[in-house]
């Protein structure tokens, strides 16, 4: 530091036995403190890290996993591209200083199938988009994994989001998550109870018989019961039990103890109940009458509403559908000008299918193109089925209900029909009563429910002609 010299009267300072001041200049006060800045954001970043290593941040619910790390390590993996996420998580099987710590692999797995995939079902419908290789070394680093002490795995199945526990259940050997165990619980096990039910189907057709009927709960119970205990379980599930164990190995699987129903008493009682529901929910959407729109000026004769168990209108003197003004569509509207929409032979009409599920779009397409239908568009949310529908106008809409986003299919489709000509079937597989009359006000032209058939889609499409 530098010193002023002394003014006058500091020699009078010097005999009372006070100390001179120290006066310092400009220069002097900034390097202080830069000093002062430096030591206090040290401190505060080794307070900061001390806080994050007691108690880091859970990841959210629906979030890819995020595990508290080094800020230069997050910053290079969520920069990485897939084959360098790859070629990280595989750098596990090597031995040595370089291979990566556990919370590396986590952040790197997270981040490898969210920057990949959207969905669960989006990777259960795409996951060769992952390299056969690839997947065969992100197979063996869970197999290395289960062999030591499945630390990695159990990390993904109870702290990861869906999307991470849908990429174990494509990528990992079933067997080697069936070796492995967690206070008792075999890592199969909770993934079962864990996972996406949207892939939970996959899950039981992999895990085949063989592990349905043989592993075991800590209480004795084979995995099977576990499936049956679902709260969420759907009619999907119950259709990939039927692919893997018929009723005869069924009834053969009972608890270890010997005690209670065998396998397939309570498949049947749960089956019998859920078609039971499915069937209930068919006949009140079936019978939900649409409400008759008030008469054109220009029509001829009276209208009326018939109940032909479809939700169509339907005119009193001919049985057929009354046409309502302009709704011929144009070449530009989805039929072309040598075939009208009311021609029952007319396959060139535009047909927009509106699903979240990929699956489900992709099997609406094979079975309307089984039928000789070819103009067909997709969209993935009611939000984007009211842009498309806006550009496209086709002219009947295959609607989901229940959907993510602002606006669901009944919105959805309420916002369609009052600016496009159009008609709507929805889709759904199960409702309450809000849900129909909340449809009923729509006024669509008819209902399927899933899962539904070629000869559903047939049937409804006839009836709009």
């Amino acid at each position: 530091m530098t010193k002023r010299q002394q003014r006058s009267g500091d020699d009078a300072r010097k005999d009372t036995g006070k100390p001179a001041p120290v006066v310092y200049t400009e220069e002097d006060v900034e390097r202080i403190r830069k000093e002062y800045d430096a030591k206090f954001s040290e401190m505060e970043s080794r307070i900061l890290k001390t806080i994050e290593k007691a108690v880091g941040p859970k990841p959210s619910e629906g979030m890819p996993l995020r595990i508290p790390m080094g800020r230069s390590s997050i910053n290079w993996i969520e920069k990485a591209t897939p084959g360098q996420l790859i070629e990280l998580i595989g750098s596990s099987l090597a031995e040595g200083t370089k291979k990566p710590d556990d919370n590396t692999l986590f952040m790197a797995w997270g981040t490898l199938f969210s920057d990949l995939f959207l969905s669960s079902s989006d990777l259960q419908t795409d996951i060769d988009t992952i390299s056969e290789e690839d997947r065969d070394l992100l197979k063996k680093v869970i197999h290395e994994d289960c062999a030591r002490s499945g630390k990695f795995v159990f990390s993904i199945i109870k702290k990861g989001a869906n999307l991470d526990r849908s990429a174990l259940v494509m990528i990992a050997s079933l067997n080697d998550l069936a070796r492995v165990e967690q206070d008792g619980e075999p890592a199969i096990l909770l993934l079962m109870k864990t996972c996406d039910k949207s892939i939970r189907p996959a899950l039981i057709v992999k895990a085949g018989k063989t592990l349905l009927a043989g592993i075991y709960d800590s209480n004795g119970v084979p995995l099977i019961f576990t499936v049956f205990g679902l709260s969420d379980l759907s009619v999907y599930d119950i259709d990939a039990i039927d692919k893997v164990l018929t009723k005869e190995q069924l009834k053969k699987i009972v608890p270890k103890s010997g005690l209670g129903r065998n396998a397939l008493d309570t498949y049947t009682e749960i089956a019998t109940r859920m078609r039971e529901n499915l069937a209930h929910q068919r006949k009140s959407f079936m019978n939900a009458r649409v409400a008759a729109p008030e008469p054109e000026k220009n029509d001829i004769g009276p209208h009326e509403q018939d109940d032909d168990s479809s939700g169509v209108l339907v005119h009193a003197n001919t049985g057929t559908k009354p046409k309502k003004a302009g709704t011929s569509p144009s070449v530009g509207q989805g039929a072309p000008a040598a075939a009208g929409p009311d021609e029952p032979n007319n396959k060139a009409i535009k047909i927009l299918i509106v699903d979240d599920s990929r699956i489900i779009r992709n099997l609406m397409v094979e079975r309307l193109h089984n039928l000789g239908y070819v103009i067909i568009i997709q969209a993935e949310s009611g939000d984007e089925a009211v842009t498309i529908a806006r550009e496209t106008h086709p002219y009947v809409i295959f609607m989901d209900i229940n959907m993510p986003g602002k606006r669901d299919g009944i919105d959805a489709a309420r916002e369609i029909m009052s600016e496009i000509d159009t008609r709507i079937i929805f889709l759904t597989s199960a409702c309450n009563k809000e849900t129909i009359d909340r449809a009923k006000g729509v006024n669509p032209q008819g209902y399927i429910l899933k899962p539904f058939s070629e000869r559903d889609i047939r049937i409804a499409l006839t009836l709009l002609y």
